[in-house]
């Protein structure tokens, strides 16, 4: 993910050159395509055009901006999720990790 960061920390995904906290000229940055899930709603009035179901979640990228993020999913506080762009809008989905564990006190 791609946008702009001032050195006074502000960040964000747009092309802004110039930083609206402190009016310093801000620097091009990369981001990963992840983040954290600050809070989450659920749509009661689907907006006109969507297939389905969509939700907003506030997510924080690590060093970087926070982005509202539509999602078909539901989703909690602190859920790691991956972002991607499509058609302008950001969507997210709850990140997979496979977390298992071999039970060695088997044996074949």
């Amino acid at each position: 993910m791609k946008g702009m960061k001032c050195r006074c920390g502000f960040a964000t995904i747009s092309d802004k050159r110039l930083c609206p906290r402190c009016g310093k000229r801000m620097k091009t940055a990369e981001w990963p395509d992840e983040g954290k899930v600050l809070s989450f709603t659920r749509l009661q009035a689907i907006p006109e055009g969507l297939p389905d179901p969509y939700n907003l979640a506030l997510v924080a990228v690590p060093k970087g901006p926070k982005l509202v993020c539509w999602t078909s999913g539901t989703l909690r506080e602190n859920d790691p999720v991956t972002i991607f762009e499509q058609k302008g809008k950001y969507l997210c989905s709850p990140k997979i990790g496979l977390d298992f564990k071999l039970d060695e006190s088997k044996s074949d």
